[in-house]
């Protein structure tokens, strides 16, 4: 039991560490996400961080860490559909 509660609270501290996190975001753009998701985001950090932690700096924290851990992935499908080239797509066809 000591085992899985030290276990849950090193869980903690990493996804502490990893998004909730202030940072500084020098170049804003916008981006829209559901309202739901909006809401449940503003409870979750909101209470965790004392709103000491943003919307936009959890949603970068988290788009950051997903880009890095998946950036083998998205870089074989990016260079994928870029060696298709812009003569190689599919032709419209007329209805």
């Amino acid at each position: 039991m000591e085992e899985v509660k030290q276990s849950l609270q090193q869980k903690q501290e990493n996804y502490k560490a990893v998004y909730l996190q202030k940072r500084t975001i020098c170049n804003r753009q916008s981006v829209y996400i559901s309202g739901e998701i909006q809401k449940r985001i503003m409870q979750i950090i909101g209470v965790i961080t004392g709103k000491q932690v943003s919307i936009g700096n959890f949603i970068d924290n988290v788009l950051e860490e997903h880009l890095n851990t998946h950036n083998d992935v998205l870089s074989a499908l990016y260079r994928e559909e870029m060696q298709k080239g812009i003569f190689n797509q599919p032709k419209e066809k007329n209805v």
